[in-house]
């Protein structure tokens, strides 16, 4: 906002009002007169745009002189001089349609908003509307080769992310309060979501991108269920072994750096004792990707089956398999003890990293234990690979469990030998 009172200081609060309203008004003609001129048609672009959008902010100036009803009056005008104009003759020449109709009343109504002085919210959103239409032939590409089963698995998936998760209760059940329906519906969707937006990626961006990108975004909420994924996706397509392994390798990746990040948060000094081993294993996992996807660089994108985009079983079975790692957490540190920090850390690594790292950063905060909280985190961390090189060794195809398992050998081998050397 500096910047609109600088620039009201010396132009004035009208003169800024005509300015970005004349901003707004050309950001959305430009796309609309582009759109003309590839059509060879149109109503309206890069002139009655800009009219529009400072109409709308002249109209909005007047309502403190005269009446609040001027902008109803104004808007009532510009909808019925469009409806008019939709329905003449004159469309059959102009080709004129519906969605540049809503622009331009969307632009009458930025025009008011920059008079209430919502600079920023304006522009905002002018943004996001020339970037929707300026996507049209994207969008109308994509659904063009949507099918029905594609567009089914989507509607369940909307109704089981927004309309049966949201309902779950958010309560704790069982021994110990280890049983969440809210959280352990949330896995399942995040798998659903991973498997979801994989087969997506997969189908529009090709085989190796698809895969890998998928890889990278799921990293950021779930290393392990991008293994479970990835895991199942090979021994199905065997001829992507390298891909999915790579991919199973990058989500790992991502995993160190979110850690580091949640480390910081709760306690900044301890990253200075996480920053070498994690840049190490983050290397190690980035150079194996990069090997196993230059291997396969010069091989042909295979078309194969994508199979079912909204896998609910394999979801619900990777829930199944996080409620069992949750209760043997729960029975190992209660019957072994809660002393044992790295005998914790191991059996928490099974089921997540975040709540062991976060927890051993609060704990560095009491006294010199900075060395001791980082190398409990690099246990959690290196028994959180071993479940996922199991899962690869277990769920995958053979070359999968032996790719990822040569990378997360070396991994593992060097958390052990950090761990000893600060033992």
């Amino acid at each position: 906002m500096q910047i609109y009172e600088a620039i009201k200081e010396q132009v004035g609060s009208y003169i800024l009002g005509v300015l970005i309203s004349l901003g707004i008004g050309l950001i959305l003609g430009l796309e609309r007169e582009y759109d003309k001129l590839k059509e060879e048609k149109g109503f309206a672009g890069i002139r009655t745009f800009p009219i529009v959008a400072i109409l709308g902010f002249s109209i909005s100036n007047l309502t403190e002189t005269y009446t609040p009803w001027l902008i109803i009056i104004g808007l009532g005008a510009i909808i019925l001089f469009l409806a008019l104009n939709y329905f003449s003759i004159k469309q059959v020449e102009t080709g004129q349609g519906l969605t540049t109709n809503l622009a331009l009343i969307a632009t009458f109504v930025l025009g008011i908003m920059v008079s209430a002085e919502y600079y920023k919210n304006a522009v905002a959103t002018a943004v996001i509307i020339v970037t929707l239409l300026s996507l049209k032939t994207r969008f109308r590409s994509v659904i063009k080769n949507i099918t029905s089963n594609e567009l089914f698995a989507f509607i369940k998936f909307s109704i089981i992310a927004l309309l049966i998760l949201p309902f779950l209760p958010n309560k704790t059940y069982g021994p110990n309060n280890l049983l969440n329906p809210f959280e352990i519906g949330s896995i399942i969707v995040i798998v659903s979501f991973l498997n979801f937006i994989g087969y997506f990626l997969v189908k529009f961006v090709g085989t190796k991108k698809g895969i890998l990108l998928t890889a990278i975004l799921g990293g950021l909420i779930s290393s392990t269920a991008v293994a479970w994924n990835y895991a199942i996706k090979s021994k199905e397509l065997p001829e992507f072994s390298k891909k999915y392994s790579a991919g199973i390798i990058v989500a790992s990746a991502i995993m160190f750096p979110r850690l580091a990040l949640l480390a910081y948060i709760f306690n900044n000094e301890i990253i200075r004792y996480l920053a070498f081993p994690f840049s190490l294993l983050t290397t190690i996992c980035i150079v194996a990707t990069l090997v196993l996807m230059r291997r396969d660089d010069n091989k042909p994108e295979i078309d194969f089956k994508l199979g079912n985009p909204l896998n609910i079983l394999n979801a619900i079975g990777f829930g199944v398999v996080y409620l069992i790692i949750l209760f043997a957490v729960f029975y190992s540190n209660k019957y072994f003890g809660e002393n044992g920090l790295y005998f914790s850390a191991l059996i928490a690594g099974l089921a997540d990293t975040d709540a062991i790292t976060i927890s051993m950063s609060k704990f560095s905060l009491e006294g010199d234990k900075l060395q001791l909280a980082s190398s409990v985190i690099i246990a959690a961390t290196v028994s959180n690979m071993l479940v996922k090189l199991g899962i690869s060794m277990l769920r995958g195809s053979k070359v999968t469990g032996k790719l990822v398992g040569y990378a997360f050998g070396i991994i593992i081998l060097i958390g052990v030998i950090y761990i000893l050397i600060y033992l």
